[in-house]
């Protein structure tokens, strides 16, 4: 039997926009700049050897092992079919036992260096350190991707379900929590084999007090994780159903009223871009109008929860200011349109 190790590195270019204060009359993405086919080898697990192949050594699964004790005497045939049953394995194997690998298994990196494992202990390590390498870029590129409803783990409620998390190619963080959208960080590291996402948001002490912890994280599927912090658990699902486009925010008609349609504007708002004239730091708040007049004066605001166009196509005036100040960040437009649904 032959086992070949994967070895290369894969660098990833990054490519980051900041978006100027415009004016009343134009209408910025809120977007991430991550190039889709890099984002696909961030979250992808490489298929073929060569420079998109992950460094870490790579069994080809799924296989059998035979099973030997001090003796030498056969005990049994082990089929192995992922890393974490390889590793969980090894662990549990009597210190005395031995299976049906030669060692030592070794090779050199792109980099020149060489590996060489020649006990089942290293075999492990080894093991444990590409699960960990692939569960943190697998984390890293599916959080990117889209943005993030914050929901609740069966039996725990919270108060933030329906808010969301924006996450930037850069490392950076938007919460965004009915009207108002708060700044932080958003960090995975590993502490031993265990996955942790420490978050840190800025300027209110309840948001704080309630996210501002080292979570370990239950990444269930490319959809959907969980993170807890002792008895407190909270889920976070993908959500791809409102697309940052320049044709606006569209929404479904209503069956009995063609052209019409219920807004929920406040799940827009990861769609309307910060400038890059914002201290990166502060929490700022949106308010919708449907005249240039009442967004430059600050008055008669329009529901974010339930708004029903009055026209269709319309334009509607989006004011950003400073929480704390009320100081102008931004004044921009978007165009929403009531479109027919299959």
């Amino acid at each position: 039997m032959r086992y070949f190790l994967k070895l290369t590195l894969l660098s990833i270019l990054i490519v980051t926009c900041a978006c100027e204060n415009e004016p009343i009359g134009s209408f910025d993405v809120n977007e991430n700049t991550l190039d889709e086919e890099l984002f696909d080898l961030v979250v992808q697990i490489p298929e073929n050897e060569g420079e998109n192949a992950i460094n870490c050594i790579e069994f080809n699964y799924a296989f059998v092992l035979f099973v030997f004790d001090g003796s030498m005497e056969f005990v049994e045939a082990k089929s192995i079919r992922s890393d974490l049953e390889f590793s969980n394995f090894l662990g549990s194997l009597d210190p005395d036992f031995s299976i049906s690998l030669n060692y030592p298994i070794k090779g050199t990196l792109v980099t020149g260096e060489l590996i060489e494992i020649n006990t089942n202990e290293e075999l492990k390590e080894a093991i444990d350190a590409c699960q960990a390498e692939e569960l943190q870029r697998r984390c890293n590129g599916t959080l990117i991707d889209c943005v993030w409803k914050v929901g609740a783990v069966e039996g725990q409620p919270n108060e933030y379900e329906g808010a969301y998390y924006l996450l930037r190619s850069d490392g950076s963080v938007q919460f965004h929590y009915k009207e108002d959208a708060f700044f932080g960080t958003w960090v995975t590291l590993f502490i031993g084999t265990d996955l942790y996402l420490n978050i840190d948001l800025n300027d209110d002490a309840d948001i704080e007090g309630f996210w501002d912890l080292n979570w370990q994280v239950d990444l269930r599927s490319n959809q959907r994780i969980e993170i807890a912090d002792g008895d407190r658990q909270v889920l976070i699902e993908k959500d791809c159903s409102i697309p940052c486009v320049e044709s606006g925010f569209q929404v479904c008609e209503f069956e009995d009223n063609p052209g019409f349609a219920e807004f929920i504007l406040k799940n827009y708002t990861t769609c309307i871009a910060i400038p890059s004239t914002h201290d990166v730091v502060s929490a700022v708040t949106y308010s919708f109008h449907e005249t240039e007049e009442d967004a430059l004066l600050g008055i008669n605001p329009i529901s974010t929860t339930e708004y029903e166009n009055t026209s269709n196509p319309q334009t509607l005036y989006v004011r950003i200011v400073y929480k704390e100040t009320g100081e102008v960040v931004r004044l921009a437009t978007i165009p929403i349109e009531a479109i027919p649904c299959p």
